[in-house]
């Protein structure tokens, strides 16, 4: 999946090269002056050799012409600006990473907090590139923040096989609430104050080809309570008890599961081609409630068709999630599947259902409509339901639709705009991922 990493390396060459030389074409080297800067042309009374082959008179051609078109000495900003800029894109799109250092991120946290921005900081040459690491710290306008680490234990990683440990801490001061359910209201909207510090172990290895196994393990901790939103009812004022379970506890997990995938795409950053089988099944254990125990099992399938000499797919795909308590406990209203948001009914606000399961369809039509800019018809249906037998029903499904336009650097969508309709109104959601994206 491609990273957030935005910045400068994510211009195409010609355009960034083309700024940084329209940037310092009229500042003047350090410790020169203006005449300094003028064109070096040849003078008349200036003794030069005679070509004699034609090699040698179209090379001095081309010496004269660049002796007019920029001054002998180049200011050493472009150099160290272009180096900058290849490295970075070369890197970021072609791994996902972008390069080491200093970087700038965009987005990346939880919907509905406001445009998110921060910095990061990432080396992949520790240890003789035996280990790589990458933190970031990002916040919102609205008082959301996040801080996070990645590991990569790159000594260990072949083409078959990869080791990572994640570990994230964000803070949300105010998430929406409808009520639990399927038929939950617009009008009975709340919110809530939600905190979280996760930290997770994932491994993988590829038993034959495109076909993946692996595992996950960590500690889970999460903190909820009354957001100071103004002109509304307090959320535990708002409903009952028994409909925001977890609400006001904090709960600690440790978690453990598995996961396979068949993987046949032909690129994971904006595919054209190809598909994806997901399976993922994890056991959240309440360390010390013993009140929210429960088991969480995911699938998740989609399918890439191109036409037109690849310039027109069709993109589908649709995720299931079941989630089961153990005996008396309860799934906590936060770890509820959720729909809404820039990733699932697109024309329904973030965390507009929740419930025990969901299940979510998408169907997009993507067109080229010119370099770097691709566009989308889409439509969205989906559900919640308390009880499994009933997602395999398609009564009740929510409906959105609309068009997108998704910004593409080689084979790499890095940021996407929808504006979707749907039976609540119309909203425009702008991310940098694809919709498909698969969230393991």
């Amino acid at each position: 999946m491609l990273n957030d990493a935005v910045g400068i390396a994510c211009l195409p060459r010609g355009l960034r090269r083309f700024l940084f030389l329209l940037l310092i074409a009229g500042t003047p080297a350090w410790g020169q002056d203006q005449a300094a800067q003028a064109p070096q042309t040849r003078q008349p009374d200036q003794p030069a050799s005679v070509p004699q082959t034609r090699e040698e008179v179209i090379a001095g051609e081309r010496a004269d012409k660049v002796a007019q078109l920029w001054p002998e000495r180049q200011n050493a900003m472009v150099d160290i600006a272009n180096g900058l800029a290849e490295r970075g894109l070369n890197e970021g799109l072609e791994s996902g990473k972008g390069s080491n250092g200093v970087q700038l991120t965009l987005g990346g946290m939880r919907e509905a907090q406001g445009m998110s921005v921060g910095v990061g900081y990432r080396r992949s040459d520790l240890f003789h590139e035996q280990l790589g690491v990458r933190g970031t710290a990002r916040g919102t306008p609205s008082g959301a923040y996040m801080f996070d680490a990645d590991i990569d234990f790159q000594g260990i990683r072949t083409d078959r096989t990869y080791l990572r440990w994640y570990t994230r801490f964000e803070h949300s001061p105010k998430l929406d609430y409808f009520g639990p359910g399927n038929n939950s209201s617009e009008a009975n909207r709340t919110s809530y104050l939600y905190n979280d510090f996760s930290s997770d172990f994932n491994a993988s290895f590829e038993l034959v080809k495109h076909f993946h196994v692996g595992g996950t393990g960590g500690f889970f901790h999460a903190h909820t309570a009354r957001s100071d939103e103004d002109g509304i009812i307090p959320i535990d004022e708002a409903f009952p008890a028994d409909s925001i379970p977890g609400f006001a506890e904090d709960t600690k997990y440790t978690r453990v599961g598995v996961f396979a995938y068949y993987d046949s795409r032909d690129s994971h950053t904006g595919p054209r081609s190809g598909g994806l089988l997901v399976a993922r099944y994890r056991e959240y254990w309440d360390v010390d409630l013993k009140q929210f125990a429960f088991r969480q099992t995911e699938f998740e399938v989609q399918k890439y068709v191109p036409y037109f000499n690849r310039s027109r797919v069709l993109a589908v795909g649709g995720s299931v999630v079941l989630s089961f308590p153990k005996e008396a406990n309860a799934v906590p209203m936060y770890l509820q599947p959720m729909l809404g948001g820039s990733d699932s009914l697109r024309g329904f606000v973030p965390y507009r259902f929740r419930d025990y399961h969901s299940l979510n369809l998408i169907a997009e039509h993507r067109w080229h409509a010119f370099s770097m800019l691709d566009m989308a018809l889409f439509v969205d249906a989906a559900k919640v339901v308390p009880l499994k037998r009933d997602v395999a029903d398609v009564t009740g499904l929510h409906y959105s639709g609309g068009i997108g336009f998704r910004v593409r650097m080689r084979s790499a969508i890095v940021s996407r705009i929808d504006f979707a309709a749907s039976s609540e109104g119309v909203r425009m959601s702008w991310t940098f991922s694809d919709i498909l994206d698969p969230k393991f």
